[in-house]
């Protein structure tokens, strides 16, 4: 996906509000007011910055219960995902709370704004991301100021039903209390993300004398991930203000596969049996304090995480005319991060500056382990394995100075440069280490040329995070797909470049043009390596273009208030050699085209609202050395909702899912070699259909 988040929630969708007050609409441009722990400098600069101040009130007719609920109906404004990437860093999501960025990767800042309930939100300010002296931010960033109140809480249950093979998802959800005790504010929450998916339907193989062999395919999974959180803020002293973050979950996957020829098929009878689990527990622990220190203010945050993993996955082939046959693989991980940052903030020649440095340790630890089925002892014996065990170890070390100053009342402008230095080795059967040195750095220009148009241009040097498990031997079974380890990866680099048009449409609405355009160094991709075999590999250049527009089109200057469409359009080319066939191609699954539209109508006078979802996209292909494949989900894909606002005090929304009944593809190719020399062994087309879903979202507060 190019946009930076889809929501597919129907019932969350973009306010129907007009871009100026002369147009009858509610934003207002007002001056900042300081927040409960925001300073002076927070206030100067979004008093520069502030285009659009929205209130609570703004979005009455939705019944909003959260602070996110708020963000998700501003028009044209799409919250950006967080990337869990290399250490802090620069700020990578469009969210602030009091002008500040959250101290935890586990847990985004939408995440926060879901548990902060909606009478604890003042307003929400839309400013220009380069007027704010917080490196990374670029084009429009929304600033939540909230005040803690009174101890209240927020639940919400999402269950799922399926008309197809799917089991029943039964405890997604939410719950959270937040408050003030003495001079502590305190969110706790409770969340389950889950999923159950199922589906079922042909597989046709076709080998490279012709001969077919039509199967059926049946495949279930389970997947649940309860999570404790605790954020706290503590005002220590007047302008010394602590926060504190806490998360530990669990992780739980099942799977199950079967396959099997068909009653008419010729050939004789086979079944194919896979099951994988995969467990998980981690924690994190993460907080910063900021105070006072000489002309400015020093902020210093650190964090410490842990996961803990248990892969297991086997296979199991039975044929009339062969002995039984299969495999297991294991793999016992542990995964580490630690973080250290200081962040020192001062004005000075009418410029606010920041000095930042960070220190980051990362780490992986797996044994990796290879069965084969053995039929006379119908058990499964050890292999030789050796690349699938060992350590990867990543030092990393950064700093950047950044400044951000006004050269009109129009027009702003960041800088930031500086650089890192990052020593990454690998322990076990191919030991080895080594040490980079690279610059980063941003351009950002924000401005605001009338009243209702913002545009903001952004050149940025970036790092990228690499995968520790790429560096080791791993095997899909269910593909039938093996990696080798690769301890010579580089982490990619990026020359990024995105202007972004922001325009109030008046009474008709909002809309945001994203164009961008990525030049990436070191690629990762998989790649050919000696003996035959593949891995995970650098290209030395790749390319990556597009846009992406984000608009709502109000229905009310039409005679239908209350009725609103949602449009996101996503478009983009991408460039690499492939590593194979020498030949031009777009990245791997980078998919060149998706359309999404979600209309919503809030019936005028009453607590019902419906609406429906459709989305179509182009799919793009993967490569490995010896195969190509289109594997996703629906191309197309439907929905449409009903929804109470007020139903004994609850929100209420059922929601049908896949309503054209859209089916998950894989068409591949396997080559008996390397695809650009060698004869095709076999291809497969699978088109497996999951049903219908029948999803409830029922949500309130206590």
């Amino acid at each position: 996906m190019i946009l930076r988040t889809l929501r597919s929630s129907t019932g969350l969708l973009a306010l129907a509000i007009t871009a100026d007050v002369g147009a009858g609409g509610h934003m207002a441009s007002v001056k900042a007011q300081e927040a409960k722990g925001a300073g002076e400098r927070l206030e100067r600069e979004t008093d520069i910055a502030a285009r659009n101040v929205y209130s609570p009130a703004d979005f009455a007719r939705f019944a909003p219960r959260t602070a996110l609920d708020l963000i998700e109906q501003i028009p044209g404004f799409d919250v950006s995902n967080s990337e869990s990437g290399r250490g802090f860093g620069q700020a990578n999501e469009n969210l602030l709370i009091n002008g500040k960025r959250v101290s935890s990767k586990s847990t985004s800042t939408a995440d926060q704004l879901a548990r902060i309930p909606v009478g604890n939100v003042v307003r929400i300010e839309l400013v220009d991301g380069a007027t704010l002296d917080i490196p990374g931010l670029s084009g429009r960033v929304a600033n939540i100021i909230v005040e803690q109140g009174t101890a209240s809480g927020l639940f919400e249950w999402r269950p799922q039903l399926s008309t197809g093979p799917a089991e029943p998802r039964l405890f997604e959800g939410e719950i959270s209390l937040t408050g003030t005790m003495e001079a502590v504010d305190y969110t706790i929450a409770l969340d389950n993300n889950a999923s159950s998916r199922g589906s079922r339907g042909p597989a046709i193989f076709t080998d490279a004398s012709g001969v077919i062999d039509d199967r059926t395919n049946l495949a279930k999974s389970q997947y649940n991930s309860p999570t404790l959180n605790g954020s706290f803020a503590l005002d220590i002293a007047p302008q010394i203000i602590a926060n504190i973050n806490v998360s530990a979950g669990l992780e739980i996957f099942r799977s199950r596969e079967r396959e099997g020829r068909t009653a008419g098929n010729p050939l004789p009878s086979f079944e194919e049996r896979f099951r994988t689990t995969n467990d998980k527990w981690n924690y994190e622990i993460g907080g910063d304090i900021t105070f006072p220190l000489g002309p400015g203010q020093l902020k210093l945050i650190a964090l410490d995480a842990f996961e803990d993993g248990d892969l297991l996955s086997r296979s199991l082939l039975e044929q009339d005319d062969e002995p039984t046959s299969g495999t297991r693989y294991t793999r016992a991980s542990e995964t580490g991060e630690r973080i250290g940052r200081g962040e020192y903030n001062w004005g000075m020649l009418g410029a606010e500056w920041q000095l930042s440095a960070e220190v980051a340790f990362n780490r992986l630890d797996q044994v990796g382990r290879l069965f084969s089925y053995d039929p006379a002892a119908q058990d499964y014996v050890e292999t030789v394995f050796p690349s699938g065990t060992g350590g990867v170890r990543e030092d990393r070390y950064e700093t950047l100075l950044s400044v951000s100053f006004p050269i009109t009342p129009r027009l702003s402008l960041q800088l930031a440069g500086g650089g890192e230095y990052s020593q990454i080795s690998q322990t076990g059967a191919n030991a080895l280490s080594r040490s980079f040195q690279r610059p980063k750095g941003s351009f950002n220009l924000g401005w605001a040329p009338s009243d209702g148009l913002d545009i903001n241009v952004e050149i940025a040097r970036r790092v990228g995070q690499l995968n520790f498990e790429d560096f080791l031997a791993s095997v899909d079974l269910s593909d039938d797909q093996a990696s080798a380890g690769n301890n010579d990866l580089r982490p990619p680099q990026n020359w990024d470049i995105q202007l972004e048009i922001a325009k109030g449409l008046g009474p008709w609405g909002s809309a945001t043009l994203t164009f961008f355009e990525e030049r990436v160094e070191d690629l990762v991709l998989i790649v050919p390596v000696a003996g035959g075999g593949e891995a995970s590999g650098n290209i030395d250049d790749a390319r990556r273009t597009g846009l992406n527009l984000n608009g709502t089109l109000l229905f009310e200057p039409l005679g239908a208030p209350g009725a609103q469409l949602e449009i996101e359009l996503e478009l983009e080319d991408s460039q690499v050699v492939d590593p194979v066939t020498a030949i031009e191609r777009r990245f791997d699954g980078n998919n060149p085209f998706e359309l999404r539209f979600d209309f919503r109508h809030d019936v005028p006078a009453s607590f019902f609202a419906w609406g429906a979802t459709f989305v179509n996209a182009d799919r793009a292909a993967n490569y490995r050395v010896r195969e190509f494949f289109f594997d996703h989900q629906r191309s197309t894909f439907g929905a449409v909702f009903v929804e109470h606002k007020n139903l004994l005090g609850t929100t209420m929304q059922v929601r049908l899912g896949n309503v054209f009944d859209g089916v998950s593809t894989l068409r591949r190719t396997v080559y008996d070699g390397p695809r650009d020399t060698a004869p095709v062994r076999f291809t497969e087309n699978r088109r497996r259909k999951s049903g219908q879903s029948i999803n409830f979202t029922i949500s309130g507060n206590f």
